[in-house]
């Protein structure tokens, strides 16, 4: 490495105001559950000027929904470092509830908060990230390693982009991946994971006043009964987490008052703490389905409409230390080590056959899927200077 890039090593983070612009422009472009390929068009032009210094992968999914895979360094290197983010946002809610236009990216109180969707959850932590990328290429730094960038389509709705993205390969030579989901600056070292089912239960259409004919309501009562029973009280409680939760949160089905249901069903939701994989929970759900079955007059099926896995960490892993200590020498004081019981592109990452360690750290509060969404700048600048330092420790 020569002095200039030695210098350049230890410069200054990214240009603050060029770090704020960026969340800016991200914001501004309206992701609600679908057009993640505008992000990726705008950050094709961001990356456009550094020609072959920078590899930059569109994987399409469908319509104007992409997600992209950006690298720089060299690939034959002994380190690879991942960066991962969504570029998808949830819905608005009641627009008329916004106190400004909800993808505007308006500063105010000072110029120490962002307003917009997205702004928490997550586009900062993902401008944040890419802001790495354009200071060690603007600084031309000699990397000794690969850093890449996962973004990421669908995490909102079921992690269809990290699925993708896994299945490819991209994940599989990863030393370590951080994702940048908003965290309130703490360090998320492991997660639950998801299952969303469906369950039917079939009957036959006759009068209620018919006698002898069971209805597919009690039938379908019979299976939430025992799944509860089994699924409430599995032994395996983590520490942080807790146990196994199952909860029927959706109810539909019948015609009329005074027939029998040929048809009902209910959807439920199952929060897996990392001492269980999706595959055992499955096997507990089959088992209720077959006892069920049993029964006189009994005929019910399961569809699975989502799953994704408990995410399994060490607090006393060596890179997620290395992060605690860097991003509290950086914030000014102490940071926690957290699990989370909401889920993440992280449980389809880590189904990865070659998963590397992940953990997830990002700016943000409480008001992600809220009106009036925002971000705090100052602790957006925060995490924009850990990603760098973060990545400069490990490839430089």
């Amino acid at each position: 490495m020569n002095r200039k890039n030695k210098i350049r090593k230890n410069s200054a983070v990214m240009d603050k105001q060029k770090q704020i612009s960026l969340l800016h422009d991200l914001i501004q472009i309206p992701t609600i559950d679908d057009h993640e390929k505008q992000v990726v068009n705008y950050l094709a032009k961001l990356f456009a000027p550094y020609g072959d210094l920078v590899r930059f992968t569109r994987v399409p999914y469908q319509g104007d929904r992409e997600s992209v895979v950006i690298s720089i360094g060299p690939t034959d290197g002994k380190f690879k470092l991942g960066f991962s983010g969504h570029m998808d946002v949830v819905n608005l809610g009641d627009k008329a509830a916004w106190n400004d236009d909800p993808f505007s990216g308006k500063l105010y109180d000072h110029d120490s908060k962002m307003f917009g969707r997205g702004t928490t959850d997550m586009k900062s932590g993902l401008a944040g990230m890419i802001g790495v990328f354009l200071t060690l290429l603007d600084e031309q730094v000699e990397l000794k390693g690969e850093l890449r960038l996962l973004a990421s389509v669908g995490e909102e709705t079921g992690q269809w982009g990290a699925e993708e993205l896994t299945k490819e390969g991209y994940v599989n030579d990863l030393d370590v991946l951080v994702i940048g989901e908003d965290s309130n600056l703490n360090i998320s070292y492991a997660g639950n994971g998801d299952i969303d089912y469906t369950v039917t239960s079939y009957g036959k259409v006759v009068r209620t006043d018919q006698v002898g004919v069971l209805n597919a309501v009690d039938n379908l009562m019979d299976f939430i009964q025992l799944a509860n029973q089994k699924l409430r009280h599995l032994p395996r409680v983590h520490e942080t987490l807790g146990p196994v939760l199952h909860n029927v949160t959706m109810l539909s089905g019948g015609d009329q008052v005074n027939s029998m249901p040929g048809k009902v069903a209910a959807r439920a939701n199952i929060r897996i703490n990392p001492l269980y994989k999706v595959s055992e929970i499955q096997a507990v759900l089959q088992d209720v389905l077959d006892e069920v079955n049993q029964l006189p007059k009994h005929k019910l099926t399961i569809h699975y409409d989502y799953q994704g896995e408990a995410v399994m960490g060490d607090s006393t892993n060596e890179y997620i230390t290395t992060a605690q200590n860097l991003l509290s020498k950086i914030a000014d004081k102490p940071i926690k080590l957290i699990t989370e019981t909401g889920t993440t592109d992280a449980s389809k990452f880590v189904q990865s056959p070659n998963a590397p360690t992940i953990f997830v750290i990002g700016p943000g509060n409480e008001s992600g899927h809220l009106i009036n969404e925002y971000v705090d700048i100052p602790q957006y600048l925060v995490a924009c200077e850990f990603y760098e330092q973060f990545a400069k420790h490990y490839l430089c």
